[in-house]
């Protein structure tokens, strides 16, 4: 491939689907066989690297004609399925979180694949029928499908239902009987390792240990169970921490051997797990801890900041910042419930109803490590309380009339001027080289850039606006403890919301971005930039602020469009029609400067020309840096 297209010119060629092409990488600087599977754009099109089993989008300038001889010779990869297993929900489709699963575990793995074929009739499937299986950290071989299964993302299925219609084999030949269903295996592939001796005694799934079994097992709740309280209203334990909060986290004497018990064989056993695989970690998810001893602890995640994570060890009780890098998502004996039960003095109220860090240091001095005798004073139902406090918000809260959110109507629109008449404006937020969001701006102020235009990388801020809606605005920021949270987060709801600054803008919801934890994509409707937020960054806005009309226009710049030939540049991800180049480009010529606009088309988008000192317009400077072409 090399030898034939390295030195080779770009001809121009009219790419129709399937069409097949040669196709340079241009980051790797590599030449591929590709297969066309649409045309985004007149100069993009996604094409299907089959050798290497890639899809990419790429510019019509990285492809060639693909030469005959070239075309003789077979695909170099082999699609292929597992097979026994159905994706979670009802669904035929495999969720995102499945094939993310999927290809962590082994994207660049040496594996073993089995492909599955029956003895009776000689058919062939496409994609291939395969099991496949990888070693793990501890050298285990383990079967990828079992693996899904346990990790809740797949369901077991017979051979007879994974099929369908849509597959060559004849009806026939699915009747395959269930004695025959372990003597299916007839070929075998080995990637990138040597032949494994165990792999071809036959197909029985890799034998797991009893402790892997027992440790390891994944629960659908993904939580350790509540500590088991003893029934005695006395017992004799040992104190191992006091909280911050006063809590006094005690383990029973019975309970102790079988505490030392399994630390004993999660240390003997729970070797190494490798190095994890970027991992998104939330509040009270539970895991596995390496602690600072470098022990493993059962633990549980009580804060994520930055690098850094705050974990509770549940059978131990003491909490401790940890680098990410020593937590694994796993549950260590899920069945067995938590050793440390945590304990309140009775009748005992700390002065201010806060426990002072001197009153918490006595108490540590007092009982750290010390075997005490537990009078249960007024004994609680730890399992339902244990659950409860699993729900960030109660049901009857939802009920509250405080949290009820009044439906209001959008915000009201701004206008542009009448075509042809030239006004001064700023940009507040710039989407794309032809795509902002612009302010009206009297002539007088309009050579004042405010510091928190996005144009100046200083993100959403108070820019010249009527000082009415200013003055509101900042009382309002001065008492926003005092507005009630949001509660509906429909598409389009007004609202208040907090922006990095630590100010609080007008905006409105987007869309819903994550679940849990709740996290909603919001526009600010001033400025036209989106930011995705947490619940506790937006408030209920006051109907008052509802009467100014949102600064922010989006608007289409005219007079310029996509270069039809750029080769080469790093693309816009969310528009790949223009370069990063070209956006930085047109944010450079934006900044700092008097700019004045002329409403050219207001249907169906609303389209103007921008002019820098009434006269040159702005985008010329894209023109003349070739980074755009004249759009007459």
């Amino acid at each position: 491939m090399v030898a034939a297209y390295e030195n080779s010119k770009w001809e121009p060629v009219k790419w129709e689907n399937d069409m097949h092409c040669a196709v340079n990488i241009p980051d790797k600087n590599q030449w591929r066989r590709g297969q066309i599977i649409r045309m985004v754009t007149d100069t993009l099109v996604e094409v299907l690297l089959y050798d290497v089993g890639v899809e990419l989008v790429v510019n019509i300038n990285c492809l060639r004609e693909l030469q005959e001889n070239l075309k003789t010779m077979g695909r170099l990869s082999l699609e292929c399925s597992l097979v026994d297993i159905r994706p979670t929900g009802g669904s035929d489709k495999w969720t995102a979180t499945a094939c993310d699963c999927l290809s962590l575990y082994l994207t660049g793995a040496v594996a073993t694949i089995i492909i599955q074929v029956c003895d009776k009739e000689n058919n062939t499937m496409w994609p291939l029928p395969v099991k496949i299986f990888c070693r793990d950290e501890k050298g285990e071989r383990v079967d990828v499908s079992k693996y899904l299964i346990k990790k809740g993302l797949a369901l077991r299925e017979t051979r007879i239902n994974k099929l369908d219609n849509s597959h060559s084999l004849s009806q026939k030949s699915l009747e395959i009987p269930q004695e025959q269903g372990e003597s299916v295996v007839t070929k075998y592939i080995k990637i990138n390792s040597v032949p494994d001796k165990k792999a071809a005694v036959g197909v029985s799934e890799p034998k797991v240990t009893e402790f892997r079994e027992k440790i390891l097992e994944p629960r659908a709740t993904g939580c350790y169970k509540p500590p088991a309280i003893p029934n005695q209203k006395v017992f004799e334990a040992v104190v191992s921490c006091i909280g911050d909060d006063g809590t006094i986290f005690v383990v029973p004497k019975l309970s102790e051997f079988e505490l030392r018990k399994m630390m004993d064989e999660i240390q003997s056993n729970l070797k190494c797990l490798g190095l994890l695989e970027p991992y998104f970690w939330k509040k009270g998810e539970a895991c596995a801890v390496r602690g600072s001893d470098t022990m493993w602890y059962r633990g549980k995640v009580m804060e994520v900041t930055g690098s850094t994570i705050r974990v509770q060890y549940l059978d131990h009780g003491f909490t401790e910042k940890i680098p990410q890098c020593h937590l694994y998502p796993i549950l260590l004996y899920p069945d067995t419930p938590q050793f440390c039960i945590p304990c309140q003095l009775y009748n005992t109220v700390p002065v201010g109803n806060v426990w002072q860090p001197d009153a918490v240091e006595l108490l540590q001095e007092l009982l750290s490590k010390r075997e005490v005798e537990i009078h249960v004073m007024n004994p609680t139902d730890y399992n339902k309380k244990y659950e409860e406090e699993r729900w960030e918000i109660r049901f009857e809260n939802l009920l509250l009339p405080e949290t009820e959110t009044p439906i209001l109507p959008p915000y009201l629109s701004s206008s542009l001027p009448p075509p042809e008449e030239l006004y001064a404006v700023q940009v507040k937020h710039v989407v794309s080289p032809s795509e902002v969001y612009i302010c009206l701006e009297s002539v007088e102020s309009c050579s004042l850039f405010n510091q928190h235009s996005d144009t100046e990388d200083s993100g959403v801020g108070w820019e010249s606006e009527s000082e009415s809606l200013e003055e509101a605005l900042r009382r309002f920021n001065k008492n926003m403890e005092t507005f009630p949270p949001l509660t509906d987060f429909r598409t389009e709801m007004p609202c208040l919301a907090e922006y990095d600054d630590g100010l609080w803008y007008r905006a409105k919801i987007v869309s819903i971005k994550e679940f849990n934890p709740l996290a909603v994509l919001v526009q600010f409707v001033d400025y036209g930039s989106t930011e995705k937020l947490t619940v506790n960054r937006l408030r209920q806005i006051p109907l008052h602020l509802m009467q100014y009309p949102a600064r922010a226009i989006k608007v289409l710049l005219a007079g310029f469009k996509p270069p039809l030939r750029d080769v080469g540049k790093t693309r816009i991800p969310y528009c790949p029609k223009w370069s990063m180049e070209a956006l930085w480009a047109m944010i450079d010529c934006l900044q700092g400067k008097q700019l004045y606009a002329s409403s050219m088309a207001q249907v169906p988008e609303q389209m103007v020309t921008l002019y820098e000192d009434k006269q040159y317009p702005i985008h010329m400077s894209l023109v003349e840096m070739g980074l755009a072409d004249r759009d007459e």
